[in-house]
């Protein structure tokens, strides 16, 4: 039987190359997610240092230029946090768009290898069943051979027939009894023993 052949198998590999593809736009969006978490968390740090800054030099006084600087870092930090905030959201719907639609790819390849799977249990229960009816039909005309009947009835024929001996009860006959148990001794001995001729 020739070899197992899935005449979608082309259609499976688009669809492998599709999931791929799906794969790498959520990857390409879930790092551009991490970016903005990290610049945001970045900003949030340079807020604390700026607070912490001003908190070191109120006691020993700062100017209203120093003051007026840090206060135009912080609300110009504070902005950008909250772009990065609408950018995230925008960025999340993205990936769980992304998300279904990688789900649907993969739900597509998934009807494609369930439908190979059950093909090729289909082809595997046949070339069993043809495996089995090769050998029947083998099995078969070597039993329809000449040669091989001719030979099976020899050896049937040169087949020993076990002894069979007849046990009697003392009362039916002890001297019979006894005859039999002598024969079956000696053959005991000779065959079983070594001691017989």
């Amino acid at each position: 039987m020739k070899r197992f052949q899935f005449s979608l198998s082309t259609v499976l590999r688009l669809r492998e190359r599709k999931e791929e593809e799906e794969i790498r736009n959520l990857s390409l969006i879930v790092s551009k997610l991490n970016a903005l978490f990290s610049e945001k968390e970045g900003h949030e740090l340079a807020i604390q240092r700026t607070y912490q800054m001003m908190d070191s030099h109120s006691s020993i006084g700062n100017s209203i230029h120093e003051l007026f600087y840090w206060d135009s870092f912080i609300r110009a930090s504070s902005e950008r946090i909250k772009r990065i905030e609408v950018e995230i959201q925008a960025r999340e719907r993205e990936a769980n768009h992304q998300r279904e639609i990688l789900m649907l790819a993969r739900k597509d390849k998934k009807v494609i290898e369930v439908l190979r799977e059950n093909r090729f249990q289909e082809w595997k229960k046949k070339r069993n069943r043809q495996e089995r009816r090769e050998v029947e039909e083998y099995n078969f005309s070597l039993s329809q051979s000449p040669n091989i009947a001719f030979e099976s009835s020899e050896s049937s024929s040169q087949k020993k027939k076990p002894k069979t001996f007849k046990i009697l009860n003392r009362d039916d006959g002890g001297d019979e009894f006894m005859a039999d148990f002598q024969s079956l001794k000696a053959y005991y001995e000779k065959f079983y023993q070594g001691k017989g001729a």
